[in-house]
């Protein structure tokens, strides 16, 4: 299983009408830990669950430019767990 769209919708409580931005965040989402060295796997708990976490504060905090808008340290913390749960798949 893998994180997707309706999953995102429940993190953000947002409404189906919504699904093309959502589908954007999730993409966000995947991508960003890609780029912090988490391997993309199909089947974990673990990384479904902050993929669509952060896929959903991406939605939640779509257009803002304050210093709150900076990726909260427990999603960041989240990469070091995840850089491992891959391995032996």
């Amino acid at each position: 299983m893998a994180a997707t769209v309706a999953s995102v919708r429940r993190f953000a409580g947002a409404d189906p009408e919504d699904d093309d931005v959502l589908a954007a965040c999730l993409a966000a989402a995947t991508e960003w830990y890609a780029h912090a060295g988490v391997p993309e796997y199909t089947s974990g708990a673990l990384y479904d669950f902050w993929v669509a976490n952060l896929a959903a504060w991406f939605f939640d905090n779509r257009g803002n430019a304050d210093v709150d808008a900076n990726i909260p340290g427990y999603i960041v913390a989240s990469v070091h767990q995840l850089r491992g749960a891959g391995r032996g798949r």
